[in-house]
């Protein structure tokens, strides 16, 4: 998901958005409890009318269109979510939110969350960069006003190099999702697992719930389980579903 127009376009790019058949369509993909196999969110996932990936959808998107591009994507997406009876909280993707723009995007994200008939209280926005949210103070604003509208949010790809300690510190976001690169075969490497241990430790001191990305191997769950990370995405659990609620089949020895 990204940004909205905030000026006297927003209308009016609406009202187009809606008369034109959307050149594309969402997948969704589990977020699974690995104490329960239960799944404890879905994450909207940008695709193709017949269900091509993202980056195929993204480059046809001319520059001056971008915006309305963006509103229309939040709207098909609650669209869908609401169609489908989504009943977990539906994590949306935030790339193009700015501090000048965010008013803007949360009062139209939970009108049409309503209008779909799905709860505001159950949407998470997921930041994959904090540097566009702007400085220390802007950054606290942001996540502030969040929890005015009472929209979680969540620092999406931690571990590049795109987002730090400090800024997660100031930020505080209810959520953090590691990097799939910090957890492919985390099992094996010492370093990346040093580095985990120690976002773990930030995240318990503040009370942030940790989701571990891109997780396709067995072994990775069983350190992730003893390293105290409870959340966890990817391959292993379901593939995204096309414009449908995903099967989820967790590994058996999750329940051990």
């Amino acid at each position: 998901m990204l940004h909205n127009p905030s000026n006297g376009s927003k209308d009016r790019g609406a009202e187009s958005a809606d008369e034109r058949p959307a050149q594309f369509s969402f997948a969704f993909q589990p977020i699974v409890d690995l104490e329960t196999g239960e799944v404890i969110g879905q994450e909207a996932l940008v695709r193709g009318n017949f269900g091509e990936a993202a980056d195929t959808v993204l480059q046809t998107i001319r520059a001056e269109i971008r915006e309305l591009y963006d509103q229309a994507c939040r709207k098909r997406a609650l669209e869908i979510a609401g169609r489908l009876g989504i009943d977990v909280p539906l994590h949306l993707n935030c790339a193009g939110v700015t501090p000048a723009n965010l008013e803007q995007v949360l009062k139209d994200t939970v009108t049409l969350a309503r209008h779909y008939r799905v709860d505001p209280g159950s949407l998470v926005f997921e930041f994959g960069r904090l540097e566009p949210l702007g400085s220390p103070r802007e950054l606290n604003d942001v996540r502030e006003r969040c929890d005015s509208a009472g929209i979680q949010v969540l620092a999406d790809n931690f571990g590049s190099s795109e987002v730090g300690l400090k800024r997660l510190v100031v930020f505080r976001p209810q959520w953090l999702k590691l990097d799939r690169n910090l957890v492919d075969r985390i099992h094996c490497s010492e370093r990346r697992q040093a580095l985990v241990h120690g976002v773990l430790a930030t995240c318990r001191m503040l009370g942030i719930e940790v989701i571990a990305s891109g997780v396709e191997l067995d072994d990775e769950v069983d350190w992730l389980r003893g390293a105290g990370v409870r959340y966890a995405q990817g391959f292993l659990f379901s593939r995204p579903a096309f414009e449908s609620l995903p099967r989820v089949q967790p590994p058996a020895r999750l329940s051990a």
